[in-house]
């Protein structure tokens, strides 16, 4: 039995684990989306919700705990630091999209077609849209619809106010008819 072990093998031992999750995760920073193997996504998931919750704190702790989960990494160019770089997007631009959220800022959504050389399930991870931005699309929407409601009372309210006179049944009739009936009586 697997008591106390959560998480994935994901066929691998435990450091290529790590370092698999390691670049997905700053992957997932850098550019918000990726495209990887179902349970891969199940398994960065943790880690890139973890990210998050750290940067929204923002203190200098946080921050060294990041350095700590996701490594140093170098890149191809002298002097630049891969993983520095994606925490400061991950403080500046990411963490204060979920400032009202308290957790999962992460969405999985499958893809129809496998991987075309092992048939594995491929999924997009990416964070979730600005959380802003949805609700003021919302309000905008919730307060057009009583005003179109309120337009349409006022329109009632004036016909019933207006005074009532007897109309003949020819009056009554739509137009298109009138203009059918006088072709015939001509």
């Amino acid at each position: 039995m697997r008591h106390l072990n959560a998480g994935n093998k994901l066929n691998t031992n435990a450091s290529h684990r790590k370092a698999l999750l390691r670049g997905l995760t700053l992957s997932l920073l850098e550019h918000d989306s990726i495209h990887t193997t179902r349970a891969r996504a199940k398994e960065l998931r943790w880690w890139a919700d973890h990210a998050v919750t750290l940067a929204k704190r923002g203190d200098v702790a946080s921050r060294r705990q990041l350095i700590k989960l996701l490594g140093s990494t170098e890149t191809y160019r002298q002097g630049e630091n891969r993983v520095r770089s994606a925490i400061g997007r991950l403080f500046a631009d990411i963490a204060p999209r979920f400032k009202d959220r308290s957790g999962g800022y992460t969405q999985i959504i499958r893809l129809a077609r496998p991987r075309a050389g092992d048939c594995a399930e491929m999924c997009i991870m990416r964070y979730l849209m600005s959380e802003t931005g949805s609700k003021k699309g919302a309000k905008k929407e919730k307060s057009a619809a009583p005003k179109k409601k309120e337009a349409a009372s006022k329109k009632v309210e004036a016909a019933d106010r207006a005074p009532k006179t007897q109309k003949s049944a020819a009056e009554e009739k739509p137009a298109t008819k009138r203009k059918a009936k006088s072709a015939k009586e001509e």
